[in-house]
């Protein structure tokens, strides 16, 4: 195997250990039963190679769980939302978000992350906007 996709590979589990560990030190202050345990672990969406397109707007945000799309295509023709409300979203490894106006793409070990209220907006008149609201962050990363 290419070095560097077991790289990619490893940062990808990394990013899904990292918030699963986040997730059980969240929950560890708390009493919480098995089910509701159960319930919070799988409260996350892995899109992996896929390719999803829509007439008007896509809204691909993680409202309360772990979002992660690589090696995908989402494309809504007058716009498209991504991040996270409370959760965290990435995005990138090969990833397009694309409008008919606007393109956003990660290419292979790049990674737009959001965290807690954050989201990155393609609008339909071809601008890209940042919204952040309280608690909440948008990150560039880059694996070395």
């Amino acid at each position: 195997m290419d070095p560097l996709l077991a790289l990619l590979g490893q940062l990808g589990l990394g990013l899904a250990t990292n918030a699963v560990y986040d997730l059980l030190k969240s929950l560890a202050g708390k009493s919480a039963n098995r089910q509701q345990i159960a319930q919070e672990i799988q409260d996350r969406i892995n899109m992996h190679g896929v390719s999803m397109h829509a007439e008007t707007v896509i809204s691909a945000l993680a409202q309360n769980g772990f979002l992660v799309i690589q090696q995908s295509h989402l494309h809504g023709n007058q716009g498209l939302t991504f991040g996270s409300v409370q959760g965290s979203a990435v995005v990138g490894n090969n990833s397009a978000l694309t409008t008919n106006n606007t393109a956003i793409t990660a290419g292979s070990g790049a990674f737009l992350e959001t965290q807690g209220n954050a989201q990155v907006r393609q609008n339909a008149d071809g601008s890209i906007s940042f919204h952040v609201g309280e608690n909440g962050n948008v990150n560039f990363k880059i694996a070395k």
